[in-house]
């Protein structure tokens, strides 16, 4: 294995956020399902849902060990989270991605990752240049138009609600099949 390839696999592709609970990732898998006949696009499957509070690219283990560090001792008070809203970003007119959003809990979010991107910024990382937008992406596309039977649908997007208890770093693995993500212990 060469020098190169071994940097390459000490490397971990992480980000800090907030899970789904089970009960709620079920009533979401369910809504994600009634909409993936009506368009091509590629659907967040349920183990990927989540919303971020700070992506961090490719770490050294090293750095993964730091922010671990500066990430346990982390706390908020819990706070409900209802999200009814469906957006794209950049617009809806040419969405790359498509994502839930909603009024209920959005300054606590905003309050948590700031707080977590305080901690990150103490472990030497650079600072986040771009600004917090709470969401949970459903589906990425090729910025084509959505068709109007999903725009339709979209409308009927039954709120999600949970309550909010804790934040995760997590590891990101890319695969032919999609993300996989795992959890990476604090302690």
């Amino acid at each position: 294995m060469s020098a190169a390839s071994d940097a390459k696999d000490s490397l971990v592709r992480a980000f800090v956020a907030v899970p789904v609970p089970e009960s709620a990732a079920g009533k979401l898998e369910r809504f994600v399902e009634t909409l993936k006949p009506l368009a091509h696009l590629r659907w967040v499957t349920r183990a990927q849902f989540h919303i971020t509070l700070r992506f961090l690219g490719e770490q050294t283990r090293e750095t993964i060990d730091r922010l671990k560090t500066v990430l346990a001792p982390l706390r908020f008070e819990p706070f409900e989270i209802e999200l009814s809203c469906v957006g794209a970003f950049p617009s809806r007119e040419c969405p790359r991605v498509l994502w839930l959003s909603g009024e209920q809990g959005r300054r606590e979010l905003t309050a948590l990752a700031e707080s977590v991107n305080k901690a990150i910024d103490a472990a030497g990382l650079p600072p986040e240049e771009r600004p917090f937008k709470p969401h949970l992406t459903l589906a990425r596309s090729h910025g084509a138009p959505l068709l109007p039977a999903l725009l339709k649908a979209l409308e009927g997007t039954p709120p999600l609600a949970w309550r909010c208890e804790s934040f995760d770093l997590m590891r990101s693995r890319l695969t032919p099949q999609g993300a996989v993500y795992t959890k990476i212990p604090l302690s």
